[in-house]
């Protein structure tokens, strides 16, 4: 498989809030709310935060069966960094806009690698690697 275009949808309980989050806090690029979704353009990716009730329908046609309330944190969005500098600015970013970081970035395996999660509890990972194409571009 080799998909052109990556659709990260994500339940989401307050979609103000997580417009105030994505958009003001971490400055992603949208039009705004739409029928209960935000959609957020990212070189790579394309990902959209879906009110939780219209969420558990798209579950329920995969065969997906929950109690109505996605579980937070049940997926990690990993993104390639330009530089270790670039992770830790996400990383502030991220918490002074209502996330949190549980520990600041360290190096492990090679990697600069820090973790933050967003106000609903979606695990995002931030590496930088030398051998990335990001570390190449920056």
């Amino acid at each position: 498989m080799k998909p052109a275009t990556v659709v990260l949808s994500l339940p989401v309980m307050d979609v103000e809030r997580s417009l105030r989050f994505y958009r003001d806090g971490l400055e992603l690029a949208t039009p705004g709310i739409e029928e209960g979704m935000i959609a957020f353009e990212l070189p790579n990716l394309s990902l959209f935060l879906i009110e939780h009730s219209q969420y558990a329908t798209y579950t329920s046609r995969a065969g997906v069966e929950s109690n109505g309330v996605p579980a937070p944190g049940a997926c990690t969005i990993s993104c390639a960094m330009g530089s270790k500098a670039e992770v830790d600015d996400t990383l502030a970013r991220a918490a002074a806009a209502g996330g949190s970081a549980s520990r600041p970035a360290a190096d492990h395996d090679g990697s600069y690698t820090g973790y933050f999660s967003d106000p609903d509890g979606h695990l995002w990972e931030l590496v930088f690697n030398a051998r990335t194409e990001a570390a190449a571009a920056a």
